[in-house]
């Protein structure tokens, strides 16, 4: 098994946060002729959120033809395509494999404090989702990368989810899709 530790490795460039009504930065990997897009990018491989957010937006996406998801790894190319694989697979999620971080920083997400995933909610969160078959698998990436949620039309973001800890979860609310 793969083991990352908690050593903080060095931060990438990261731009201001992002917000709802802003223009956000287009690259030609989320370009998809979809009206909506919904990009997750994931705190790291093997993360028990990063696979709940996984499975939960494969689900949701079956729901939401007329959306693309996206999910946002900086893991290992290759052990990315392997974890996924080994949670159910892609469905009808396109993944994009950032192992630089520069796409997280465009997008203003950079670390997270030790509390954030270390703190008691994110420590209740992993047990609740063991109870659900959900642990730490084989990881890649680093534990300090902060995840985070954007709903965009082809104009700008129409919603965001930037967790204040590691369990946190939303999907993005269906009224925004009109």
């Amino acid at each position: 098994m793969s083991f990352i530790g908690i050593s903080r490795p060095k931060e990438q460039n990261v731009t201001s946060s992002l917000n709802v009504g802003e223009a956000y930065p287009v690259t030609e990997e989320f370009l998809i002729d979809k009206p909506y897009s919904v990009l997750a990018f994931l705190r790291h491989v093997g993360c028990p959120f990063a696979e709940n957010t996984v499975k939960q937006l494969r689900n949701w996406s079956m729901e939401h033809k007329h959306i693309a998801v996206f999910i946002i790894s900086h893991g290992d190319a290759e052990l990315t395509k392997s974890w996924i694989q080994s949670i159910g697979g892609l469905g009808n999620l396109h993944l994009v494999v950032d192992v630089s971080r520069k796409t997280y920083g465009r997008w203003g997400i950079g670390y997270s404090n030790f509390t954030h995933f270390m703190g008691l909610q994110s420590l209740v969160g992993v047990f609740a989702l063991l109870l659900k078959g959900i642990r730490n698998r084989d990881a890649c990436g680093t534990r300090w990368q902060k995840a985070a949620m954007f709903a965009v039309d082809h104009n700008k973001i129409l919603w965001a989810h930037k967790p204040n800890s590691a369990e946190e979860f939303l999907l993005p609310p269906e009224d925004i899709f009109s």
